[in-house]
């Protein structure tokens, strides 16, 4: 298993929200000194603190449904007892509100970075044509075979994918294959196929619904198709060192 990035790492990626939620607080607390005329710095500060504190606990032991309720009675509790005491105390009991809010802020980035430092990534077996292998050379082995006697007008699309990689041929040694590739599957734009769409001519290739026909630039002899898949085991991706082409023609090629 791989571990995902620490908490430590998570807080410094959100460094713009702790350092908004510094900025608010310096704020209220310098909005506050001022409408007391520079009075009562202390209870300012820990009242501020104390609601920056309280925000933060809710929210870390609270369900998010249940946040902005619980978040109310507690600070309508907190200002109740408050307005009871003798001044400063009394009247600075607003203070509360926003502090609050803050520390809900605060209290959700830990949330989310406690919860993401225990998520970990599985990694998943090669599969090819659906069928799990227990190791990379096993699945190598496997797929160079299957690749060499592979015709898709009966068996489909030759498919080889681990985790996002995917790779895809369609067609038949005796046609030729048209051969696309991913290092992400599930984003467009890492999609490429094998060749050119740019030449002139077109070929026939075997498909489940029957011929087909493609540019023949895209259309690549067993021998290429080996070594692209060769290429993706090692690469976990297109190899570098074939021609791919990238683009819409990638997606108007893919058959079955």
């Amino acid at each position: 298993m791989q571990g995902s990035p620490s908490f430590l790492q998570f807080v410094r990626s959100a460094w713009v929200l702790w350092a908004m939620g510094l900025v608010f607080a310096f704020g209220i607390f310098l909005s506050t000194l001022s409408l007391t005329k520079g009075a009562h710095g202390l209870e300012v500060g820990l009242i501020l603190a104390a609601g920056i504190l309280g925000g933060g606990v809710i929210r870390a032991l609270v369900r998010a449904r249940w946040v902005t309720i619980v978040l109310v009675l507690v600070v309508a509790l907190e200002g109740l007892l408050l307005s009871f005491l003798s001044d400063p105390w009394s009247y600075l009991w607003p203070v509360l509100v926003p502090a609050s809010a803050i520390g809900v802020m605060v209290g959700n980035v830990v949330r989310l970075g406690v919860r993401d430092s225990k998520r970990t990534v599985v990694p998943k077996a090669w599969d090819v044509n659906g069928v799990e292998q227990p190791s990379s050379d096993a699945a190598k082995r496997v797929a160079l075979t299957a690749l060499s006697t592979w015709d898709s007008a009966g068996a489909g699309r030759f498919l080889v994918e681990r985790n996002e990689a995917l790779f895809e041929a369609m067609g038949s040694g005796a046609t030729g294959f048209i051969v696309h590739c991913a290092a992400n599957s599930r984003e467009a734009g890492e999609w490429r196929i094998l060749g050119s769409v740019d030449t002139e001519g077109e070929t026939e290739v075997r498909i489940p619904s029957g011929p087909a026909h493609a540019p023949s630039g895209v259309v690549v002899d067993l021998e290429t198709a080996a070594r692209a898949l060769r290429g993706f085991f090692h690469h976990r991706g297109p190899d570098p060192e074939l021609a791919w082409t990238a683009g819409d023609a990638v997606f108007d090629l893919k058959f079955g």
